[in-house]
């Protein structure tokens, strides 16, 4: 199995190591050819915080945001393709969240939406 940096070539971040830390966990629930998009999808958000200057595992809600706006309005990506990404975004700081790796809770992915924490009763 190899390993790949998930941080732009000669980035040396700050937290480094729990950065990659934090993605191999995350990306280690995924196989094949669902791995290699979920790991492509991943790396572009990462990158799009190391372009800005932002730690991934400090970021706030409303960079996150940014994000998103960028994808819509620069990027010009369809729906599906922002939901997709989101959602890897979303995964990787429930992930994230869920370890050691992270010192405080992650930023709410619901942007202007409603969260539903636990699942309605059932019946």
């Amino acid at each position: 199995m190899s390993t790949v940096s998930l941080l732009p070539a000669g980035e040396q971040a700050a937290g480094t190591d729990r950065l990659r830390l934090a993605a191999a966990a995350y990306l280690a629930r995924f196989t094949g050819p669902c791995r290699m998009h979920t790991e492509s999808d991943l790396r572009a958000y990462l990158a799009w915080c190391a372009e800005r200057g932002v730690d991934p595992l400090a970021v706030e809600r409303a960079q996150v945001e940014l994000y998103v706006r960028w994808m819509q309005e620069v990027r010009r990506f369809k729906p599906s393709t922002v939901s997709r990404r989101m959602s890897v975004v979303a995964g990787f700081y429930r992930t994230v969240s869920s370890t050691a790796c992270w010192p405080a809770r992650p930023p709410s992915m619901c942007a202007g939406r409603r969260c539903r924490t636990t699942r309605p009763p059932s019946g």
